[in-house]
């Protein structure tokens, strides 16, 4: 949504009843209480939001006397959340001064730094939060290197929120996130995990992975990532695993994942991709056994190999003769997937199971599925094998094929294993 202008103001009655009524509670107790943060930002630009968070001058012992449901939820004990039905509030008491500005100007961004009186019923906004956001600018409040300082993670912040919003950081938070790169191994994964996330699955994901580039948090948390990567990522379904999988292409993948704490299926998802990656360098379908399994039984998986090497190629502006190979590839798997209806149901194909045993002269046993496997997987390749005649020479093939593979002269078929 695009930023509201500069003049907007936030109506008393757009703010969701339950959080109206804490303030309530609270003046009713002597306190004053502001919301501040995202939820402000969100609430002018007539965003639906479901997570709120309030600054009070109420102590923690106040807030716990006050409100039955609301649960500590900070080590220093200075906050508490209190679900209700409009979605949880964190309610928090003042940390740096008396007054509400002496606590905004420890807020991350300007566009964060504003806040509502809910008991005046006033948007409190002394940085210009409101005005920067208009002009679809990102500041720091007051000095960019001392809020980072504070927090590492709003390094990575302010590319998310770049991703996300469609800001542009100003050339002070591009300096400070240099400074910030190296004090970002304290923050916890999780955290970062999770800014991650939020950043690479964004509208502008290109914007933001590039303010990482040129702010040098790119190469503290992943180093070696191609300059293509943020164009690449842009141009990719927006699905975490291949989003990721695109970003870290050509770099130790497996070890930033690792480092980063990503849960081990994730990791083995995304190595598996990137070991398929680029698929035209692999061989046609109809002689790589395991790329033809993967197109049928993995079309997902395939898929997303799929899309992953056209957006690298748009992004590198490939030459003809790949795109043409990747074309070539995809109507072949496409042919092949077409065909399972036919190659993956046995009984659909011209020899049955006491067919294969009476020409094989052989009774029951593994071997008779692996020959039905075999001819299932021709079938697949070329529908019109699906002939008696036709597979009865494809079974005797494949007879040769075992019995030499037994004898040790040749090797066995990937299919027949």
């Amino acid at each position: 949504m695009p930023p509201p202008p500069a003049s907007q103001t936030l109506a008393f009655d757009e703010i969701p009843a339950p959080v109206r009524a804490i303030g309530a509670a609270l003046a009713e107790s002597g306190h004053a209480s502001f919301l501040v943060g995202a939820c402000v930002r969100a609430l002018l630009a007539g965003e639906t939001v479901r997570d709120f968070e309030i600054l009070t001058t109420a102590p923690i012992q106040v807030l716990l006397e006050r409100f039955e449901l609301a649960v500590p939820t900070s080590p220093s004990g200075h906050s508490v959340t209190l679900p209700t039905t409009s979605g949880p509030v964190d309610i928090a008491g003042f940390r740096y001064g008396s007054r509400i500005e002496d606590e905004l100007e420890h807020r991350d961004f300007t566009l964060h730094a504003m806040a509502y009186d809910l008991g005046a019923r006033l948007l409190v906004d002394p940085h210009g939060g409101r005005s920067d956001w208009a002009k679809g600018a990102l500041r720091a409040v007051c000095d960019a290197a001392a809020r980072f300082a504070e927090d590492p993670l709003r390094a990575l912040r302010a590319a998310r929120l770049v991703a996300s919003l469609g800001v542009r950081a100003d050339l002070a938070i591009e300096r400070a996130m240099q400074g910030a790169a190296q004090a970002l191994s304290g923050v916890a994964r999780a955290r970062i995990r999770e800014e991650l996330r939020a950043l690479l699955l964004a509208r502008e994901a290109d914007e933001g992975l590039a303010l990482l580039h040129r702010g040098g948090i790119e190469q503290a948390l992943a180093p070696g990532v191609g300059e293509d990567a943020p164009t690449v990522v842009a141009a990719l379904p927006s699905d975490l695993d291949l989003r990721l999988a695109g970003w870290l292409r050509g770099t130790h993948a497996s070890r930033t994942l690792r480092r980063l704490r990503y849960p081990r299926p994730r990791v083995a998802r995304i190595e598996r991709l990137l070991s398929l990656h680029p698929i035209d360098a692999h061989a046609e379908p109809t002689l790589d056994p395991r790329l033809r399994r993967l197109a049928r039984r993995e079309p997902r998986e395939f898929r997303n190999l799929i899309a992953l090497r056209l957006a690298e190629l748009a992004a590198q502006r490939g030459d003809a003769a790949s795109r043409a190979r990747l074309d070539r590839l995809c109507t072949r798997v496409e042919a092949l997937q077409r065909a399972e209806a036919i190659g993956q149901r046995r009984g659909a194909l011209a020899l049955d199971g006491r067919a294969v045993m009476e020409q094989l002269g052989c009774g029951p046993g593994p071997h008779v599925g692996r020959a039905l496997r075999f001819l299932a997987d021709a079938v697949a390749e070329d529908p019109t094998r699906n002939e008696p005649e036709a597979l009865r020479a494809l079974l005797e093939t494949w007879r040769d094929g075992a019995q030499t593979c037994r004898e040790g002269t040749g090797p066995l078929d990937s299919s027949t294993r």
